[in-house]
């Protein structure tokens, strides 16, 4: 599977150039070690203060912090210090996968493990005669703070909104243990894929990560 080869080419690199989420690499492992499956562009989940230009202007918005564990007031404070222009926002995300399937019945068991694990916003669909599932969740939170530099909340609201922000965070993510136990389930299912186990050799991953 040519398209399988280049994803876990890319995610091995990223791998080691410490470009992946840590806290979900032992996951994607084992998604990527099951047959007809493969995974592209995931997030572990997160929080952090942007600063957007414009509403929907996401190309250009810059991160004044990002984090995939639950954000400080401290940190979040010295974050809002660095707001130069445009609209200031604290987003929290949770954790979101992309998994291609060799076929609309491994597509269907994908999609249905995304539900039964509680993310109940995972969608699949058909894309250049692809099978991608997105497995996703519902506690996102987007709360303005400011604009153009000035924060225009108190410190009472923002502590409010962080807390907020860290529980919808500390919520999805505590789902991520049963999406493995699934994952593991399909495993047995669909077998293990030897392609998987070829490139880790070839990339030695299993020096700095448990290979499943």
């Amino acid at each position: 599977m040519k398209a399988k080869r280049e994803a876990l080419t890319s995610l091995f690199t990223a791998m080691r150039e410490g470009k992946v989420d840590e806290d979900i690499i032992e996951l994607l492992l084992l998604i990527n070690s099951i047959k007809g499956v493969y995974t592209t562009s995931s997030c572990s989940g997160r929080i952090g203060i942007i600063e957007e230009p414009a509403l929907g202007a996401k190309p250009l918005s810059r991160w004044l912090i990002k984090v995939h564990r639950p954000i400080e007031f401290e940190e979040a404070l010295d974050a809002l210090r660095n707001a130069r222009e445009g609209l200031i926002f604290l987003k929290s995300q949770p954790p979101i996968f992309h998994i291609v399937a060799e076929d609309m019945e491994n597509a269907k068991k994908l999609h249905e493990i995304g539900l039964a694990s509680g993310f109940k916003y995972t969608t699949f669909k058909v894309i250049s005669n692809r099978y991608l599932v997105e497995i996703n969740a519902t506690e996102y939170l987007t709360t303005p703070l400011g604009k153009d530099g000035k924060v225009l909340v108190d410190e009472a609201y923002l502590r409010f909104a962080i807390e907020v922000g860290n529980s919808m965070l500390k919520r999805s993510k505590g789902r991520l243990t049963r999406l493995e136990e699934n994952f593991r389930k399909l495993r047995e299912e669909l077998g293990e894929d030897e392609l998987f186990y070829e490139l880790v050799r070839d990339f030695e991953i299993e020096k700095n990560w448990r290979i499943p």
